[in-house]
Formats: C-alpha cells, structure tokens, sequence
C-alpha cells in the first residue's frame, strides 16, 4: 500500500487494532494535522468501514462525534480517516492507578463516541417503535 492515503494522509506508525482492522496515525500532508487512518482488508468477508463511514457522515458536527476526513479505496484496504483523539478512558483509568470516579471522568472532557461498526437502528423511523434484535 501506498504511504500517502486520498493523495492526502501520509501513514504514520500504528496505534491500535481489533477484530475488523487496524489502526494507524496520519498526517494531512497539506496541513500537519495529525490524523487517525483506519484500514480494513477490502477482501473481508464482512466489510464494516463502509457501513461505519455512512454513520459518521450522517452523525457528523454532533458532539463527541469525530469528523470523518476521509473515506475510500486503497490498494487492497478500505480505508477511513478520522479526527485523531485522545488517551482512551481505559489508559485514563490506568494512569490514574485504577482509582478515577466517574464524576472526576466526566469533568475531564467530551468523551468521544466511536466504533460504529457494528451498530443497528433500534426504533423505526417512521413509527418510532423499538426495532428487535434479530
């Protein structure tokens, strides 16, 4: 794969992974900003980056909701592009010793909702009733 992603987002080191992808830093090559790529084999069996780049464009400019840069082909991966966060609340509580309150937690900062991957409507659009999970 090519280092640069969109002719826009140099692929830094990576930074995370999980059952549907990896994740890497970015750089925007025009701006400096830093980035957060996500990469998923374009021959998986079960695409999700996708689906879960749609959910970001249809939540995007809520709160604690990350911008979507970026989303398409690469190679062999689909890829996404995303606001780089920060420390996740799981190396949060680590840093603390394991002892942080949730109070203490929501006072920090906007806590930022991600990994749409896997998420399904829950009501109707149209009747607002609860939509069973199958």
């Amino acid at each position: 794969m090519d280092n640069v992603i969109g002719g826009k987002f140099k692929l830094g080191r990576k930074i995370g992974s999980g059952s549907f992808g990896e994740l890497y830093l970015g750089v925007n090559v025009q701006t400096k900003e830093e980035v957060a790529v996500k990469l998923e084999s374009a021959k998986t069996k079960h695409p999700q980056l996708h689906y879960e780049s749609k959910l970001y464009m249809l939540l995007q400019g809520g709160t604690g909701i990350p911008h979507l840069k970026w989303f398409g082909i690469e190679a062999d991966y689909n890829v996404m592009v995303i606001d780089l966060l920060g420390p996740s609340l799981e190396d949060l509580f680590n840093y603390c010793n394991r002892k942080l309150s949730l109070k203490t937690l929501l006072m920090l900062a906007i806590i930022y909702i991600i990994d749409y991957g896997l998420a399904k409507k829950y009501s109707d659009l149209q009747t607002h009733k609860h939509i069973s999970y199958r």
